[in-house]
């Protein structure tokens, strides 16, 4: 497309640096304001623009995209209440540490604060959750401004990605025309800049960024923390939710051999599926810290963590009856210690970290499993038995044996999407370690289960996998304009649904009982009533139910295979479900009860 007006060169030269430091994916909302950047992202050939309706559900989708491509994803909106809609998915971008750019059009300064419509104060409007807020000047054919623009581009990107990763606001003031309307002076004055300013470095960015080499600790730091955890017996490596490299896998696991201690592999790590090593994975960790009379015998002196606060919340609350544990955590940028309690952080890279320490270890000689490793991953076997049993022998399909069922039957090289609330903790409780590969996803930096929908497509189509979503009923209603993405060609995932009629966790907490029956399914767990099928249908997409394993075992095998996204309806009860929860928990802590002869 000719760059016809002054506005058009701006936003044309905004998505050639875009282009060139790595972007190639733009999320477009539609508006009038933001036309002159819409009209050059979708004319840009290294840009795959994709047009998104409603502005929270294109945040989301764009979210899982970035994270499951590991690049950061652009979004182009309107002026005014259109940029609100974003504030959702930039708070799970930023404690999430996951690249957006945000590029919202508005009106010139002279037009705001004036009544003006579709205009609202954009200044800095996502506080603290950006990493970096720039306005641009409205566009002229100055030199200097144009360097100003490719110049922005290029930090912006260097922002999103690095010092940590997170969402980027660039606000974008236009005057008319926002059409591609000729405009003779612009086009003369345009043809009168010099070169590099019209058109750029081509191969290039206009400025390069190169990011620093990740750091891990200085060597004596490095050689004091080996021989400390060497001498340590009572140790636990603990790995949660992180979103590790194969590369990083690889060295977390051979840190976890040089120690020679169990591992708590949180399964949004990446840890628990895909490694030849699972010797010392500690398997249904949330079930055997949760077994009390035996987890109290076997209290670790220093657990080392990677990534963020685990799933389980067995583990935080043991770690918070024993403030005594040392607890050294590994975080390069945040302070991920919820407990309040973690002795030491360390300000280092992950991956550094533990290819040097796993190398220095290795240095001071071979190490086998203690008897106190042993006593713990023997534990873990002996309660994923306890719970396999346990589904197996239960009639009809439960939450617990959805999950299951889907780590029987994905395959490996495939994704996992798992919702916040209830799905994320089934996964955590009942997903077994495996040899085959699987990579998780999750919106656990904020919690929220609000754009599930969204962010499990745009993870979709981020994954060279196939991709399987577990999703609540309540997630699903709540993003439900998230489904019109479902009607994409260009998308393949399956959402299976767990259609529980309202919240299912909160027949877990203490509000279910001390709360009156009506007023706690009106205000807490909030069923809707609906026919999800019904409704679902309404979207023109494939729908199927499953009332036993073996159903839910062929619809999966079916839409695996099948191009498109397809949805798979599991209605359960959720009174039903917390005492199965109960009930398995207690035959676990029952079987690892110590012994007057142990």
């Amino acid at each position: 497309m000719q760059r016809v007006n002054r506005n058009l060169v701006w936003a044309g030269a905004l998505a050639d640096e875009l282009a060139r430091c790595g972007v190639r994916h733009v999320c477009v909302s539609p508006g009038s304001r933001s036309a002159p950047l819409a009209l050059s992202f979708a004319a840009h050939p290294m840009i795959q623009d994709h047009s998104i309706l409603d502005e929270r559900a294109a945040a989301f989708f764009a979210l899982g995209l970035a994270r499951a491509s590991r690049s950061p994803v652009a979004l182009v909106c309107t002026s005014g209440t259109a940029t609100a809609n974003y504030l959702p998915a930039v708070v799970e971008a930023h404690y999430s540490r996951v690249p957006l750019l945000l590029l919202t059009a508005d009106r010139p300064p002279e037009e705001r604060e004036c009544g003006a419509g579709q205009t609202i104060d954009q200044t800095k409007l996502y506080g603290s959750y950006v990493r970096l807020f720039n306005e641009l000047p409205t566009p002229e054919l100055e030199p200097s401004l144009l360097r100003h623009v490719r110049r922005s581009a290029c930090r912006a990107v260097a922002a999103a990605l690095g010092g940590p990763a997170g969402p980027v606001h660039l606000n974008l003031p236009f005057r008319e025309p926002l059409a591609p309307l000729e405009v003779a002076a612009d086009q003369e004055a345009a043809r009168n800049l010099d070169p590099l300013l019209r058109e750029g470095r081509l191969e290039d960015p206009m400025t390069r960024v190169f990011p620093a080499e990740p750091a891990g600790l200085r060597k004596p730091d490095l050689a004091q923390l080996a021989q400390r955890l060497r001498r340590e017996q009572r140790g636990w490596l603990v790995a949660g939710p992180l979103d590790a490299t194969p590369e990083l896998a690889t060295e977390l696991t051979r840190l976890a051999r040089s120690l020679g201690w169990p591992v708590f592999a949180d399964a949004l790590s990446q840890l628990r599926c895909g490694s030849p090593e699972r010797s010392l994975l500690v398997e249904a960790h949330d079930a055997v810290l949760g077994a009390r009379d035996f987890a109290e015998g076997l209290l670790p002196r220093l657990v080392l963590r990677f990534g963020a606060m685990p799933t389980s919340k067995a583990y935080r609350l043991l770690l918070e009856r024993h403030p005594e544990i040392t607890q050294i955590v590994v975080d390069p940028w945040g302070w991920s210690d919820p407990t309040l309690l973690a002795s030491e952080l360390m300000r280092a890279d992950p991956l550094a970290l533990a290819r040097a320490l796993a190398r220095e270890l290795e240095r001071l000689g071979r190490v086998s499993v203690s008897d106190f490793g042993e006593r713990w991953i023997r534990a873990g076997h002996r309660a994923r038995r306890i719970l396999n049993q346990g589904l197996a022998e239960r009639a009809g399909l439960s939450e617990p044996g959805v999950v299951r069922t889907l780590a029987q039957v994905l395959p490996g090289g495939s994704a996992l999407f798992v919702a916040s609330s209830m799905p994320v903790r089934d996964v955590d409780l009942f997903w077994p370690g495996s040899e085959r590969a699987l990579r998780v996803f999750a919106n656990r930096g904020a919690n929220g289960i609000d754009g599930s929908v969204s962010c499990a497509l745009g993870s979709a189509l981020g994954s060279d996998a196939p991709l399987v979503a577990l999703i609540g009923d309540l997630a699903l209603l709540h993003d439900w304009s998230g489904l019109l993405l479902a009607r994409r060609d260009d998308i393949d995932a399956t959402l299976v649904v767990i259609d529980n009629n309202g919240g299912g966790i909160f027949e877990f907490l203490p509000v279910a009982a001390s709360a009156g029956r009506d007023v706690f399914e009106r205000h807490f767990a909030a069923g809707q009533g609906m026919d999800l099928c019904k409704a679902l249908r309404g979207f023109g997409l494939s729908v199927s139910t499953a009332k036993s394993a073996d159903e839910l075992r062929s619809a999966l095998e079916k839409s695996l295979t099948s191009p498109g996204v397809q949805l798979v309806v599991v209605q359960t009860d959720r009174r039903e479900n917390l005492e199965l929860h109960e009930k398995l928990n207690q035959a676990v802590a029952r079987a690892l009860a110590p012994t007057e002869a142990s």
